[in-house]
């Protein structure tokens, strides 16, 4: 095991799962005028949706790779890799709902 493409798999994780959850907060927030359910959200609807809409977009492919898929992935990748792509991934998103609600606040209004 290499540790150093693991600390790489976390942090590229992180900053895509950062990344992700903040265009999804930035959109949710700016879809009230569009659509009628995200208006009638309060501002702790838009995070919970926020969290489960980016959850499933960064989560999807390792998480399955790790599971179901494990027969169809390269026989270099790593489960320690895939793990440390999902940690990173989990922990972006949190750090990713709170840039997207400073740049709606700082930036939008």
């Amino acid at each position: 095991m290499d540790s150093l493409q693991s600390a790489n798999r976390f942090i590229n994780g992180f900053f895509f799962g950062a990344l992700i959850a903040a265009v999804v907060m930035v959109l949710l927030c700016n879809a009230g005028e569009l659509s009628p359910f995200t208006a009638q959200l309060h501002a702790f609807g838009q995070v919970v949706v926020t969290v489960l809409i980016a959850v499933v977009i960064v989560g999807a492919k390792p998480l399955a790779y790790k599971t179901v898929w494990r027969e169809r992935r390269c026989s270099f990748v790593l489960d320690e890799d895939l793990s440390a792509t999902l940690r990173g991934r989990s922990f972006g998103i949190p750090v990713g709902v709170v840039v997207g609600i400073l740049f709606q606040h700082y930036v939008m209004n």
